[in-house]
């Protein structure tokens, strides 16, 4: 029998497709908070300056504008304003939830062979995140800008304040923060210098005990605060950016540009939420395309066909293997049909139908050892896509607000591998998001469904989540985390509303994630495992454990009162309003 201490352990690797960030090292306290208003986010300055927000009288929306911008300067590695994200939204006058999409796009001028080389092979994938055809029109200002104005009540140059100031003034750097810029240097960070010269003086990450200052992002911070969100799309702002674009395209002759159009033509687009009746609650997420949303609902339906789930707790291995095997499944479904519903709305609907859901637990069920492959859904005769790799999702984060009004923010945002394409522009970290899309646009002559076009939004596995019962909200949530978003979410609803684990617990049980024909399972998990770990093993899946870099921000209403808890594999931190 496997015991625990023969699992194979994985060494720490500079990135990983599934695990993008590492979680930090040692064991820190869970962070939790009660109270009438709640703010969760992955870093103590910008869980204060948004309960700060809160405490003066603001929405969920004000502080999210002050926690996103904050973490554009304290966390530049995971988020920031050159980068994109969702917003699931409950407006608690009107009673409705709304969705807003701040995807980053491809400009015009792109092309679906873009990461492709001059022999038409895809460019190995560290060389591929430094390209400036990596980067794509920034969404994250646009999605803030909108939010603020439907649903903020303080002014929005009163939330960029606290940013400002800690650009400007300068802050400590945090330990994640300098092992960030250490592991960008590893990764490849010298061929921007403006990113050496902030992050890496004299090649070295800046000094622990002295005030880190970024003073250029603070004077853009500025002029969207003086002169509003549209002025990075359609003002003075957007004239620098292009201005700095077209000076790096200067050195990279293949690479196409852009034009003002890629940015005044940037729209943030409401969808519909993708919602599915789970573990006896509705629970609401992110629609196409981010595939995070589907994997999830996927994963716990598939669960809920194969497992006693009332019947089981955190220490029935059963459980957990056949989590382990909903997963791996959900991945098959949404890695191959999920995409940009730009050109048609996919089949996002067919595949939560029940009577698919059913068939495809009982494929799953009576072929355990087949390595999962993508179903045809209801409506659907052939398989139009070719088959692409799993593709890599790096550096995001997560905030998640609930204020005394009751409004409830929850809020996924990424700039893609730690510090993005490690360019910089006007101060600001430009994401690399269009390594999200498929490298190669077709596989066995047939088109692959994620592919590269001009104005398409790439695939995600971003997947803020609501959770309802009887038509009101209990539970927020979302993380970081890539590929593996929907196995990080879909074990803390599992721990929250089938084992009634307080949140405390249920952000801080150990992670499992199947990926590919291996299972990984947590190590050094902040809470123990509550089974030997010889239990979860299978002998069709070889087992190994790993460090997991999840930083999920939770927040549930627990007898009429808001209960936060911040993930402790990060810096979270999560305050609360009497």
């Amino acid at each position: 029998m496997l015991s625990a201490g023969s699992l194979a352990a994985a060494a720490a690797a500079p990135v990983s497709r599934d695990d993008p960030e590492s979680s930090d090292p040692g064991r820190r306290p869970i962070s939790t908070a009660a109270g009438s208003a709640v703010v969760v986010t992955a870093n103590p300055l910008a869980s204060s300056a948004a309960l700060r927000v809160l405490k003066n009288g603001g929405t969920a929306a004000d502080a999210l504008v002050t926690a996103q911008a904050v973490l554009a300067v304290v966390e530049p590695q995971s988020s920031g304003l050159a980068g994109g994200g969702f917003l699931l939204y409950w407006d608690s006058q009107q009673q409705n939830l709304e969705v807003l999409d701040g995807r980053e796009v491809a400009p015009q001028r792109s092309r679906p062979g873009d990461l492709l080389t001059p022999i038409g092979d895809p460019l190995p994938w560290r060389e591929a995140t430094a390209r400036l055809d990596a980067i794509g029109i920034p969404g994250t200002v646009a999605l803030l800008w909108e939010a603020h104005q439907q649903f903020g009540r303080l002014s929005w140059a009163r939330s960029l304040q606290p940013a400002i100031q800690l650009a400007s003034d300068g802050f400590l750097p945090s330990p994640r923060l300098l092992r960030s810029i250490s592991l960008a240097q590893r990764i490849g960070a010298g061929h921007n210098q403006a990113f050496t010269a902030l992050y890496l003086p004299g090649g070295k990450p800046p000094p622990a005990d002295q005030a880190f200052r970024n003073p250029l992002l603070g004077r853009t911070l500025e002029a969207l605060a003086q002169r509003g969100g549209a002025d990075f799309y359609r003002g003075t702002l957007a004239r620098q950016i292009l201005r700095e674009m077209a000076t790096l395209q200067a050195g990279d002759p293949d690479f196409r540009g852009w034009n003002p159009t890629d940015l005044s033509s940037y729209a943030v687009l409401r969808r519909q939420p993708l919602c599915s009746e789970q573990l006896k609650h509705q629970i609401c997420t992110m629609p196409p395309p981010s595939s995070g949303g589907m994997g999830l609902l996927q994963t716990l339906a598939l669960l809920n066909q194969t497992t006693d789930l009332p019947g089981s707790s955190a220490a029935d291995p059963q459980t957990w293997r056949q989590l382990a095997r909903a997963q791996a499944w959900a991945d098959a479904d949404r890695l191959y049909w999920v995409h940009d519903p730009i050109d048609g709305g996919g089949p996002a609907a067919a595949l939560l139908n029940p009577t698919y859901i059913q068939d495809r637990a009982k494929t799953m069920q009576a072929k355990p050892t087949k390595a999962p492959t993508p179903g045809l859904p209801p409506g659907i005769g052939r398989y139009p896509y070719g088959r692409p790799d799993k593709g890599r999702e790096q550096g995001t984060t997560q905030v998640t607000i609930v204020d005394k009004f009751g409004n409830i923010a929850s809020y996924t945002s990424s700039v893609e591998t730690v510090f993005g394409s490690r360019h910089l522009v006007a101060g600001m970290v430009m994401n690399n998001q269009l390594t999200d899309f498929a490298f190669a646009p077709r596989i066995n002559d047939q088109p692959v469904a994620n592919r590269r076009l001009p104005r398409r939004r790439p695939m995600s596995s971003m997947a803020p989540t609501l959770v309802f019962r009887q038509g009101q909200p209990v539970l927020a949530l979302g993380s970081p985390g890539g590929r593996s978003i929907p196995h990080l979410l879909s074990r803390v609803l599992l721990a929250s509303l089938t084992w009634n684990e307080s949140p405390q617990r249920s952000v801080g049980l150990p992670h499992l994630s199947s990926r590919g024909q291996r299972l990984v399972l947590e190590q050094d998990p902040p809470i123990p495992w509550p089974l030997p770990l010889d239990q979860l093993q299978t002998s069709d899946q070889p087992a190994r454990q790993q460090r997991v870099g999840s930083g999920t921000a939770l927040v549930q209403k627990i007898n009429g009162g808001w209960h936060g808890a911040a993930d402790p594999r990060r810096e979270g931190t999560a305050l609360a309003l009497p």
